[in-house]
Parts: structure tokens; sequence; C-alpha cells
């Protein structure tokens, strides 16, 4: 049984039993990988760099201003810091990251050097183009016993019946998910998955992922179809009483 009462995992399997890839494989739509999150919650912090190593530029020292007091204007005090690339209208943020599991929800594939001008464009566009972009959501586990986490039992259930189309139930599945989760939609962020980025060998079910893409023409304001609403309308009938939204 899932978290809510209801049999939905034994009628959508979360998870393709059958599907694994190939090392050397890049990462999938659909596909669990394990990559470094920002906290989007937080407030960014400016990081005023100083280069510390004036031979390699491999180290840089600095503080931390308040973004009130935040200006992206040229400093003339400020010498380049060749291994960060940091142009002089340009600073670092600071901010808070964790190393979470993802699914891999839309790929953008980088352009091809044979693509680009054999001029100058071809120098700028290298840098812009190439790298392949995955669109990521990350997952946050739900509460376990009697921890408090956003994602407590009444929340969790109300995703796991649909309640919500920016949440997606995700059930533990052996060492990949290593507890009840929810994928946000609504933190999902655009990555190049450099390292310590880890492909999972988990893809969600065709089945699950065909509930997620209704979910993201909900949230688009697009019509959903019949079947869905259907579906989603019958599993939030199968509530418990105290995981109801309050009328």
């Amino acid at each position: 049984m899932a978290t809510s009462g209801t049999s939905i995992h034994q009628i959508l399997p979360p998870y393709d039993d059958k599907r694994r890839p190939k090392e050397g494989d890049a990462p999938a739509v659909g596909q669990i990988v394990r990559t470094v999150v920002p906290n989007f919650c937080d407030h960014w912090k400016v990081f005023d760099a100083t280069r510390a190593d004036q031979v390699k530029h491999s180290s840089v020292s600095g503080t931390i201003r308040p973004l009130a007091q935040a200006d992206y204007h040229p400093k003339p005090d400020r010498l380049p810091i060749f291994k960060l690339r940091l142009g002089e209208c340009e600073e670092l943020l600071a901010v808070h990251s964790k190393l979470r599991p993802c699914v891999v929800l839309m790929t953008s594939l980088g352009i091809a050097p044979g693509h680009l001008p054999d001029d100058w464009q071809r120098a700028k566009g290298l840098n812009a183009f190439r790298h392949t972009a995955y669109l990521v959501a990350p997952l946050f586990s739900t509460a376990q016993k009697d921890e408090r986490k956003a994602f407590g039992p009444a929340m969790a259930a109300r995703v796991e019946c649909l309640v919500y189309p920016q949440f997606v139930y995700l059930p533990r599945s052996g060492g990949v998910i290593q507890a009840d989760s929810v994928a946000r939609l609504d933190r999902a962020f655009w990555t190049t998955l450099a390292p310590p980025t880890a492909p999972e060998p988990l893809f969600l079910s065709e089945q699950r992922m065909g509930v997620l893409q209704c979910q993201l023409l909900s949230l688009q304001g697009l019509p959903m179809p019949p079947d869905y609403v259907e579906m989603a309308e019958l599993l939030q009938l199968e509530l418990k009483d105290e995981h109801r939204v309050p009328a």
C-alpha cells in the first residue's frame, strides 16, 4: 500500500525495472542523476573575489556583501581572475547547495563545432553552445517516523494522489532513492551536469513519465487529457480524512 492508502504504485509503477544505462551514456530523460542543487529559497549573496594566486589564478579570497550593497559596475581595483573567467562587470554569488538526486525532465543538445562559422564566431560559440544542458527537478525526502519536514504525512499523501501538479511522489528504490521522496517541478533548473554529478541506474517508467508530462501541461496552464483529470479525481477521493485539503 502507498502512503495515502491507495494502490497507485501497483497501477502506475514508478520505475522501469528493465532499463539500464550503458557505461559512458549521457543522462537521458526520465533518469535519476545525483548532482549539486542550489537552495533557491536562500537569498544569494555577492562574493567580492580577490585574486590570491598571481600566477595560475587557481585561488581567490574575498568577502561576502549583502545584496543591498551589491553593484555590478566596473571596479578599478579588480584584477582579472582567468581561472574563473571573471570579467570586470561580473560578480560571484555565494549560495547554499547540496548534492541531491534529481530526475531529468528535458535535454537541450549543444551545437556541434562543425556547425559554427569558421571565424571569430566559432571561438565565442564553443563556450556558449557546446555543452548539452539538462532540465532537472530535485528530490526532497519525506518525513520518516517522527521527523519534522516540509513533506510530512499529510503533504506526502496529497502529492501521491496528484493534488499538487508541481510535486511528483517517488517511493524509495534500493540504494538510489533511499527514502520516499518528492520531486519538485517548481524547483527545476537547467544544468550542464558537470562533476561531481553521478548518473544513477534508475529510470522512471513510461507510465509515470506520462503522468509527469500531464503535470507539466497543468503548470503551463494548458489543457490536460481527460484520462489524467479523471485519474486525479479518483485518487483524491481515496485520501484519508486527516489528509484531505481543508474546504
